[in-house]
């Protein structure tokens, strides 16, 4: 269970999740565009939104984003923004709800991560009558894709058209403003024990690329790569990138010594707030990496 609560963190907080446990690597029962990933036909009566519980911290984000907020009944004790989310009944957790007290919201919609823990509830909301709209959100594309779905699903099509385009602009602006710097080799580290790394096929990976970094483990297909210190000694990054409380934790650690840039002080700390989840902070969280890696590049961000 501990990759899996490490591939939480990263995603949700790290994070895209909602809770321990969340598989990142569900791959799609449906590629159809009628339907979810669980291959559920999409919800489109405007009526079907009209009480709605959102189990995925990102997805809240994206309703208050696309204004649509005032729609949800219902969300996971992991939706911390906006603020306007706390004053939301908080349903317990987003993998592996609690039916009974999603149910206790009366809702119409209820709005899941697309993983296989979440198969069977997104299933016994359906018998009780209830629509279910579940998404998987790994990559840009993902979230792209999820926001226009939830902007059909809540009736804010346009708005989350206007949300995702504004977004693009800004990764776009990002790219550009990077454009021909020296890329350092960095290692981005999601957790301790084990040892755990962005890998390929995820946000996170696209954003390195993004903000004009070369990921030393891209090679790795996984989102969340379980290795060693030893590998990453072995892999010599430029740079080691972490939240503010692992970068302290390697600061002090024996064990980190045997990596030249932790032995160095070439460590980077990112702002997990900004970068934790694949949600509507993404192009800020481009902004925030490339800033961070490029800050003579800091004059040509948005």
């Amino acid at each position: 269970m501990r990759w899996k609560l490490a591939a939480l963190l990263l995603w949700v907080g790290t994070v895209a999740a909602c809770a321990p446990g969340t598989d990142r690597s569900t791959a799609r029962v449906s590629l159809d565009a009628d339907h979810d990933d669980f291959g559920t036909p999409l919800p489109t009566d405007p009526s079907h939104a009209a009480r709605v519980v959102s189990l995925n911290p990102a997805f809240t984000e994206i309703a208050y984003a696309i204004g649509a907020g005032a729609r949800l009944v219902g969300r996971t004790s992991w939706d911390n923004r906006p603020a306007a989310a706390l004053a939301v009944t908080d349903v317990g957790a987003g993998i592996r709800p609690n039916v009974e007290a999603v149910l206790a919201t009366k809702p119409t919609l209820v709005l899941l991560y697309a993983t296989a823990e979440n198969r069977a509830a997104a299933d016994a909301l359906e018998r009780a009558g209830v629509r279910t709209l579940a998404l998987r959100t790994v990559t840009i594309a993902d979230f792209r894709r999820a926001t226009r779905t939830l902007g059909v699903a809540l009736g804010a099509e346009r708005e989350a058209t206007a949300l995702v385009d504004s977004i693009d602009g800004t990764l776009a602006a990002v790219q550009k403003a990077v454009d021909g710097v020296d890329r350092p080799r960095v290692v981005w580290t999601s957790w301790e024990s084990p040892v755990m790394v962005v890998g390929n096929e995820s946000y996170e990976a696209e954003l390195l690329a993004l903000a004009g970094a070369e990921n030393v483990f891209a090679d790795r297909p996984e989102p969340v790569a379980t290795v060693t210190i030893e590998e990453i000694a072995q892999r010599d990054p430029a740079l080691v990138l972490a939240g503010p409380e692992r970068i302290e934790r390697m600061r002090t650690s024996a064990s980190w010594r045997a990596v030249a840039a932790v032995r160095d002080g070439r460590l980077v700390v990112l702002d997990t707030a900004v970068i934790g989840r694949p949600g509507v902070s993404i192009g800020m969280a481009a902004v925030s990496i490339a800033r961070a890696l490029h800050p003579d590049r800091a004059d040509r961000l948005p």
